[in-house]
């Protein structure tokens, strides 16, 4: 069996190595002339006919080999079945008559197991469908079905017979008598029992017949072993051709794939490599791609050349007309691209040329204010006349914030380039009033274009004309505008202009603001040293006074203890007639002395309500007030003590 095995294995394996060339072959020849993705979707369609295919001759031989199992699986049930059989007929004949439908049963079923195992059919309770046994275990099968009708039949004879036979038997003596049975005593029939033939055969024969369907079930099962082991030989040699198979067509693939794109691709990447354009390809994908690469680097040398050009600073290179005169747009990305990036190159020079010259223009303007005095007419001069050369304007006019006035504010014309003397003339400007004054008011720029004949002239030695465009930008720090620059030219003015001189403005603004500011402190220094000057002669005028009050409250003081002491003599002498003339005297002196005081007080008074601000002498000055009003009680005290004393004498 092995052997046979081999083989066939041999021999398929020669016919698929044949059929694999001639496949090759016809494949090869198929190629020529066809492109990759014909050869590609071919290809697929043969591999997929091929796996198919090998996918159904294995799952057949592997179905075949299950049905062959499933036969010896039921075979080995229905053994079983007739081995219970063989046990459950034992217990019977072991006096269990209980059992005898279960035997009948069982035959009945073991009779549908063995017809179902060899004529084939549906298992009972499954899907499981068995076909009919091939031709070997056909003849064992058929030989177990005759000895099993034979133990069938014994095993109902055992069931459905007795063992002993009983039947009655008249003796001979009797026979007489039984003619006259009217007359005379009846006689008694004897009962006789003897062994069954049937039974004894059949218990007999049950137990051989069991020993030779174990046989035949052994002989069929090696028959259905024998067939699982063909059947398993088969599906391994069918495995290994189609493996062999398989790797023959792989190789033929990988020949393929070699021959028709790995080569082709080679030799493509080394003439790409050297920049040199290649030609002898197939007409296929490949050669379509090698076209488009001696395109490439056709483009490639071209933007090469290109891209030199913009890096030596030649930024007005035409491609079109240089390089490739069928250069269309959108053809060419990498065209496209570079000629995007020298637009783009431009724009940034030219951004670049607007912003040095803005930044060098600041620059400029920062060192003017920077080196500027405190004349704000000198320091407007400066910038008018630096800021219409630098603009490349034509006439140019400064105009401040005057607000010294809350009531009439308004825009002074403080500085200016080549106005005539008309435009000298109206210095002032109220808020609001034309262009200018609304341009202040709204604190936006004012940017015209269509210039009025009457409304200014540009003058030179050979005549006069309206300019093109004239520039009104406030000059303001946030919110705050502080003045307007007035600018005319022959020329527009483009954008950076415009944004660059706003810019400025807000410069400007500042160090208006600061100039107006330093002017204002100025004046205000110059008022404070005046006034300065004033309070100094009011100081020493106050000095003069305070030296005075000093020498009266020292009179006083010294007064006082004069007054005291003659108070102390007057109480010693209280008991003595006090004369009233020495009393008048002294009332006299009093009297005098507050007056003096009230006097002092007055004129320190006055002196207190003329000073503006007051300082530590000012201080001074009142505690002196008050001591002395102190000293003025204590002398009217004095007074009425002085006037009791003499209407007590």
């Amino acid at each position: 069996m092995l052997g046979q095995v081999s083989l066939a294995c041999r021999f398929l394996c020669f016919i698929f190595g044949r059929l694999a060339y001639f496949s090759l072959f016809v494949t090869m020849k198929f190629m020529r002339d066809r492109s990759l993705r014909q050869i590609g979707f071919t290809i697929m369609l043969l591999m997929f006919a091929i796996y198919f295919t090998e996918y159904f001759v294995i799952r057949y031989k592997i179905n075949v080999l299950d049905e062959v199992e499933q036969k010896l699986d039921y075979t080995r049930s229905s053994q079983l079945a007739s081995q219970q059989i063989a046990l459950q007929v034992q217990r019977f004949l072991n006096g269990d008559k209980s059992i005898t439908a279960d035997i009948e049963a069982r035959i009945l079923q073991q009779d549908h197991l063995l017809d179902i195992l060899g004529k084939g059919g549906r298992v009972d309770g499954t899907d499981l469908i068995l076909r009919p046994l091939s031709r070997l275990p056909k003849i064992s099968h058929d030989n177990l079905i005759r000895y099993w009708n034979d133990y069938k039949a014994s095993v109902r004879v055992l069931i459905t017979q007795s063992p002993d036979t009983t039947f009655q038997q008249i003796p001979a003596a009797s026979t007489d008598m039984a003619v006259d049975s009217f007359t005379s005593v009846p006689v008694t029939p004897i009962q006789v029992s003897s062994k069954n033939p049937k039974y004894t055969e059949a218990l007999l024969k049950q137990e051989s017949l069991w020993i030779r369907i174990s046989a035949w079930y052994d002989v069929l099962f090696a028959d259905l072993e024998e067939e699982v082991s063909v059947k398993k030989a088969s599906v391994n040699t069918w495995v290994i051709s189609l493996i062999f198979l398989d790797i023959l067509l792989l190789g033929a693939l990988f020949y393929l794939f070699d021959r028709f794109v790995i080569k082709p691709i080679h030799k493509l990447r080394e003439s790409t490599a050297a920049h040199r354009q290649e030609f002898d390809l197939p007409k296929d994908e490949i050669g379509a791609l090698a076209w488009e690469i001696n395109e490439t680097l056709e483009n490639l040398k071209d933007a090469t050349d290109f891209v030199t050009a913009i890096g030596k600073g030649n930024l007005e290179m035409n491609y079109k007309e240089t390089l490739d005169e069928g250069y269309v747009l959108g053809k060419n990305k990498l065209a496209d691209s570079l000629i995007d990036m020298q637009q783009k190159l431009k724009t940034m020079n030219e951004e670049e040329r607007k912003r040095q010259w803005a930044n060098e223009g600041l620059t400029k303007f920062v060192e003017i204010l920077r080196s500027s005095d405190n004349d704000i007419h000198l320091l407007g001069d400066k910038i008018i006349s630096a800021l219409v050369k630098y603009t490349h304007s034509n006439q140019g006019g400064l105009y401040i914030l005057n607000d010294d006035d809350e009531y009439n504010k308004h825009l002074e014309l403080i500085s200016m380039f080549a106005f005539d003397i008309k435009k000298y003339e109206v210095q002032k400007v109220k808020l609001g009033q034309g262009v200018l004054g609304q341009t202040f008011l709204e604190r936006e720029t004012t940017y015209l274009k269509e210039i009025p004949e009457e409304y200014i002239k540009i003058t030179s030695g050979l005549g006069d004309a309206a300019p093109k465009s004239i520039l009104m930008v406030p000059l303001k720090v946030d919110r705050e505008v502080y003045g307007i620059v007035e600018l005319a030219s022959f020329k527009l003015y483009e954008d950076h202009e415009i944004a660059f001189v706003e810019r400025l403005g807000e410069t400007i603004a500042s160090t208006l603001a600061s100039v107006r500011a330093a002017q204002k402190n100025k004046t205000l220094i110059e008022q404070f040293q005046q006034q300065t000057e004033e309070m100094r002669a009011q100081e020493e005028e106050m000095r003069q006074n305070m030296e005075e009050l000093q020498a009266t409250q020292e009179e006083v003081v010294r007064k006082e203890k004069a007054y005291q002491d003659r108070i102390e003599t007057l109480e010693q002498e209280i008991g003595n007639a006090t004369s009233s003339v020495e009393i008048e005297t002294l009332k006299h002196q009093a009297a005098k002395l507050e007056a003096d005081f009230q006097g002092k007080i007055s004129s320190l008074e006055q002196a207190l309500l003329k000073a503006k601000e007051r300082g530590d002498d000012w201080q001074v000055a009142e505690d002196l007030e008050r001591t002395l009003t102190i000293q003025l009680e204590a002398l009217k005290i004095t007074q009425d003590e002085l006037n009791r004393k003499r209407h007590g004498a």
